[in-house]
């Protein structure tokens, strides 16, 4: 019997187009999870990045950090570079020391027993006169030893005047001499980077105090400092501040202690505590010697170094 059904050709079987794009969605995620994997492995962390440095950060100096360090750099640097380290320096081999005045009219201002409050008024002063002048210097206020430095940058001559300053104890013997010395010249080299061979002895190589503690001391001394490589100056005139005296009188002492009309003079103030009317007075002072005639230089080892009569 003929069958009624017709023969149709067998077919592949089709999948349904739901899961056709289904298959497809899940292999472009896969493909772009893993791609994003790869990258986030290659990239750091944020715990893994290197600090990014902003100009407050520590490693990194301020524009306040890095202007004072490179002011203390060049500070430095003018200090160890200053010609008149070498020169200045005491040394027992340099005798080369100059005794004789010249033709010059000069006069060489020199201030003791500083530095103190009234040290930047006197370097400002001289500043505005374009003078240098010469500190000798004591550590009877060591809150104000920085001055040093910077009497000492400003171009102008350090010299030793001793530690303490007491008469008692300076002159207690040669040794306590020594070692008072000693111990102002450890300061200074803190500051300049040297200890200088200029020294002024209290009171100066005349004074007849000293006998009170050691007869004769002064005499030894001013053979002994001579030879161990230093040079101390006394002075040719004063304004006559080692005593209390308003400015008016200390602008006329200067003229009558230098009405001699020397050519060269070693000239005596001081910086120290309590000389408030020396700093009033300076201008003047200065003026006066610029009337007559002189220039003003700072002690180096040309200077005449005048010498008073030794009395004990």
């Amino acid at each position: 019997m003929a069958s009624h059904m017709r023969n149709t050709p067998s077919r592949r079987p089709i999948l349904p187009i739901g899961i056709a794009v289904g298959v497809v969605c899940v292999a472009i995620a896969a493909f772009f999870g893993i791609r994003a994997l790869l990258t986030n492995d290659a990239r750091p962390s944020s715990s893994d990045q290197a600090p990014v440095v902003t100009a407050t950060d520590e490693s990194q100096p301020t524009n306040d950090t890095a202007a004072t360090e490179e002011n203390s750099t060049d500070t430095s640097m003018d200090t160890q570079d200053d010609p008149r380290n070498a020169e200045f320096a005491v040394d027992p081999s340099r005798t080369d020391w100059n005794y004789e005045t010249g033709d010059t009219k000069m006069v060489y201002l020199t201030f003791d027993d500083g530095p103190s409050e009234n040290t930047q008024q006197v370097l400002d002063i001289l500043d505005q006169y374009g003078i240098k002048a010469t500190f000798f210097v004591t550590g009877i206020n060591p809150e104000y030893f920085p001055m040093i430095r910077e009497c000492y940058q400003r171009g102008h001559t350090i010299g030793l005047h001793t530690y303490s300053h007491d008469y008692e104890q300076v002159y207690a013997s040669t040794d306590a001499y020594w070692a008072d010395l000693a111990q102002i010249g450890e300061a200074v080299q803190e500051q300049i980077g040297y200890v200088p061979c200029f020294i002024r002895f209290p009171g100066g190589s005349s004074n007849t105090i000293s006998a009170n503690y050691t007869l004769g001391i002064m005499s030894e001394l001013a053979t002994d400092v001579v030879d161990a490589g230093y040079q101390y100056y006394d002075w040719d005139a004063s304004c006559g501040d080692g005593a209390d005296h308003t400015a008016d009188e200390l602008v006329e002492a200067t003229k009558a202690d230098t009405a001699y009309g020397y050519q060269t003079i070693v000239f005596l103030a001081h910086d120290g505590a309590g000389k408030a009317s020396t700093v009033e007075a300076l201008p003047r002072i200065i003026e006066y010697f610029q009337s007559e005639g002189y220039s003003f230089a700072p002690l180096d080892r040309q200077t005449p170094a005048p010498h008073h009569g030794i009395g004990n």
